[in-house]
């Protein structure tokens, strides 16, 4: 049997222990890809996405395909829900037992969650609709409508009786979909204004415009309780994550995430912010270290086009999509069209949380290392 030199071996010793004594207790957070499923699908499209986090459903907002619901357990459609084709936007009330679907002609789909049965189909505007959000000191529900050549609106509907009680216009041609402190505030995007509108609840009276620099194009919005913080995505030529002090409108924090931003999730318990970013192909997790403090967690590649989120509250997993695609070439002098999907490539894409490893594993992997450093 080999023996190592007495000096020699307690060197190795005294390293050992210094690295058992390093060792943390948990990993870093992180995400993996878990699992991606092709579904059957014509060339279309698609927009937002929602998670029913009682049946473990994904809702898909497919546009020409309608939406799906797919069930990310068991990791196959559970429905192709008709009278949704165009479906854009997507709202869930559990405590009402009702999705809604604003679709890109304008109509609005009404289901019940539990059966996924149609229980209503409404004209709401001539034009499609983009977004859709839920109010709950009013109990009111917002449609918002998609591009506009001068001005955009909030169609507004009671949540319980699904009555028509107005239509409130913005000197905006883009507005995205917006957030709620769920105390009477609203907070509007503008996508081409650069700049964030405070509403009232109440009325939709507008109560500041702030000014959004360095943020250009926001388009993913969302209010953070605990520390009362707007976290916005933004486009433009330098794409930013930005949190804004919903009392000021000042932006106190600013950091780089990944061209083509169009979704946003937010993790409480590890207070991670993460944006998928389509054009750049990946996931930016953001620390949240303090109300303005904040810092870059990971990059996590994804595949292009994977533009919109969604969480599991649950298991903190993410939920994105994205097709096969081919982008024509662009007329010369002219921008460049949209991309051109491939039939039966729409892909859901699921990405996990890495799995934090226990202080004794990290001490056992630590403790091989070292024994193999010996020898």
């Amino acid at each position: 049997m080999f023996h190592l030199p007495k000096k020699i071996a307690a060197m190795t010793a005294m390293a050992v222990a210094g690295l058992l004594a390093g060792v943390p207790a948990a990993a870093a957070d992180g995400y993996q890809l878990e699992s991606a499923t092709v579904l059957p699908s014509t060339n279309t499209d698609w927009d937002y996405l929602a998670f029913d986090a009682a049946r473990s459903h994904l809702y898909i907002a497919r546009r020409g395909d309608g939406l799906t619901v797919f069930d990310v357990r068991a990791n196959k459609v559970v429905a192709n829900v008709p009278g949704t084709r165009g479906a854009n936007g997507i709202l869930l009330l559990p405590q009402f037992d009702r999705a809604y679907v604003v679709n890109t002609d304008g109509t609005m789909t009404t289901l019940a969650m539990s059966t996924l049965t149609l229980l209503k189909w409404e004209q709401l505007d001539q034009g499609g609709l983009n977004g859709i959000i839920y109010e709950p000191t009013t109990q009111r529900i917002h449609a918002i409508t998609a591009l506009r050549p001068k001005t955009s609106s909030y169609i507004t509907l009671d949540a319980r009786t699904g009555k028509l009680i107005g239509r409130t216009d913005f000197d905006s041609t883009k507005m995205d979909t917006p957030a709620t402190d769920e105390e009477g505030a609203i907070f509007a995007p503008m996508r081409d204004r650069n700049a964030l509108m405070k509403l009232s609840a109440k009325d939709l009276s507008i109560q500041q415009t702030w000014p959004l620099a360095p943020c250009e194009q926001p388009v993913a919005v969302e209010y953070e309780k605990n520390s009362k913080r707007i976290f916005i995505g933004c486009r433009g030529s330098k794409p930013v994550f930005i949190a804004v002090d919903p009392k000021t409108g000042k932006v106190v924090a600013s950091l780089p995430i990944g061209r083509g931003v169009d979704g946003m999730a937010f993790d409480p318990d590890k207070r991670l912010i993460v944006t998928s970013n389509g054009t750049d192909a990946n996931l930016v997790a953001i620390r949240q270290l303090g109300p303005d403090r904040y810092e870059l967690a990971e990059t996590v590649a994804t595949r292009p086009m994977a533009r919109v989120l969604a969480m599991d509250p649950a298991t903190k997993k993410l939920y994105t999509v994205t097709a096969g695609h081919t982008f024509p070439a662009a007329p010369e002098g002219k921008a460049p069209p949209p991309p051109t999907y491939h039939p039966d490539s729409f892909t859901v894409l699921s990405y996990a949380p890495t799995r934090e490893k226990t202080e004794q594993e990290l001490r056992e992997e630590t403790r091989q290392a070292a024994q193999k450093h010996a020898h």
